[in-house]
């Protein structure tokens, strides 16, 4: 991945988490010196989307940029008071993509989590 600031991108550690028993997100890590700098959790639709058309409103957009020398996918990331734009390589995210969707194709998700019942957990008094 790379930090895209001016006036060269910096490169900048970042690992994607996916995981069957959350189907409907992906989180993205930031790492440095061994430690987690910040993660980022957001709907996996976003990723996928992001590589063919631009997505996503406020804290998080994603959206692909096809000049230069190799396609990316940029992510603009923001917690309200301060933000980032992070690019990873499309052919990694569409790997990364592919897999996702292998493991969980796109509508089924909820074969993997039962919203029902973490609501119901969560509305227990």
């Amino acid at each position: 991945m790379r930090l895209e600031a001016a006036p060269l991108p910096v490169p900048l550690e970042g690992v994607f988490v996916y995981r069957t028993d959350r189907p409907y997100e992906v989180a993205v890590e930031f790492r440095g010196a061994g430690v987690r700098i910040a993660r980022w959790v957001f709907s996996r639709e976003l990723l996928i989307d992001g590589q063919s058309c631009a997505t996503g409103e406020g804290d998080i957009q994603v959206w692909p940029r096809w000049s230069g020398t190799e396609p990316r996918v940029l992510l603009a990331l923001s917690n309200g008071e301060r933000g980032c734009v992070v690019s990873a390589r499309a052919k990694d995210l569409r790997e990364l993509c592919r897999r996702m969707t292998e493991l969980v194709p796109r509508g089924q998700e909820d074969r993997h989590y039962d919203l029902d019942a973490e609501l119901s957990a969560l509305l227990t008094f």
